[in-house]
């Protein structure tokens, strides 16, 4: 019986020994997370296989800048920054988190169809994606998986070792420091 290469091992290969194959296992270790995180947003499977796609080469471009943290979120971050950015693009319906800017006359998570697109909209868009960018990683991670992956929090409680509650603070103060970041 062989052992399972880790991650770290996987992207040593590539980086050192330029070993195409230890990519391609990631890959098939993380396609479905990562198409599942695609799809939530595109809301059309082939956009959200081309999102993939375009996540993974990106991801095989900057291989030489992952930090350690788990490959198959560094991955995910990347797809999501890839489907928004396209969402944004092609001017798609968008849906707008609670946490954003306040709350919409629809309510937290009222969809902006293309006719009622406009510029104040995207710009929120941007200003969020920017503030969340500008926290530490960790922060930026809970962010990521609580928001963007829908990850429960009880799951991402025993993937940080901490409670429930304890994450659901952090979240929530995490939630103001992105308000005052982008207030003007």
């Amino acid at each position: 019986m062989q052992n399972k290469a880790t991650d770290i091992e996987l992207i040593h290969k590539v980086l050192h020994e330029n070993d195409s194959r230890a990519f391609g296992e990631l890959m098939q270790r993380y396609t479905s997370q990562v198409y599942g995180a695609a799809l939530r947003l595109m809301k059309d499977e082939d956009e959200a296989a081309e999102v993939v796609q375009m996540a993974f080469i990106q991801a095989y471009k900057q291989l030489d800048s992952w930090r350690g943290v788990n490959f198959g979120a560094w991955v995910t971050i990347i797809t999501n920054h890839l489907a928004l950015r396209q969402l944004e693009k092609e001017k798609k319906t968008v849906r707008v988190d609670e946490w954003t800017n306040g709350r919409t006359d629809e309510g937290p998570e009222a969809d902006v169809a293309d006719d009622e697109y406009d510029e104040e909209h995207e710009q929120q868009l941007q200003s969020l994606e920017q503030a969340v960018d500008k926290l530490p990683e960790q922060d930026r991670q809970l962010i990521k998986w609580h928001y963007y992956d829908g990850v429960p929090l009880q799951t991402i409680a025993e993937r940080v070792g901490q409670t429930e509650n304890n994450v659901k603070v952090r979240i929530f103060r995490i939630r103001e420091r992105i308000k005052k970041m982008m207030q003007p």
